[in-house]
């Protein structure tokens, strides 16, 4: 089964050419995805963007497109670093194990 997987993430995409060959507006994406046109455009123009908002986006790309597409196969997305969650961890890796 793991081939099979392979097969699927093997082809790569850039989120340009994704968007240069989209069958619907920008508009109709936003609406689609439940995101605003200008985060959708933000995220086309590779502007920093959270992550669940370019996980709904790629979920929907995948759907128009047929084809499955993340993170791993598309290039070009900008994901936001989440400053907040970075010190959490930094934070809980430098305190002593309770083993």
């Amino acid at each position: 089964m793991e081939p099979e997987k392979e097969k699927e993430v093997e082809q790569k995409y850039t989120i340009q050419e994704l968007y240069d060959e989209l069958p619907v507006t920008l508009i109709e994406l936003g609406e689609r995805t439940d995101l605003n046109e200008v985060t959708v455009a933000r995220i086309r123009d590779g502007k920093p963007a959270r992550r669940t908002s370019v996980n709904k986006l790629l979920r929907e790309l995948s759907v128009i497109y047929g084809k499955p597409l993340s993170l791993k196969n598309v290039t070009g997305i900008n994901v936001q670093v989440n400053r907040r969650l970075e010190k959490k961890e930094v934070k809980q890796q430098s305190s002593p194990s309770a083993a």
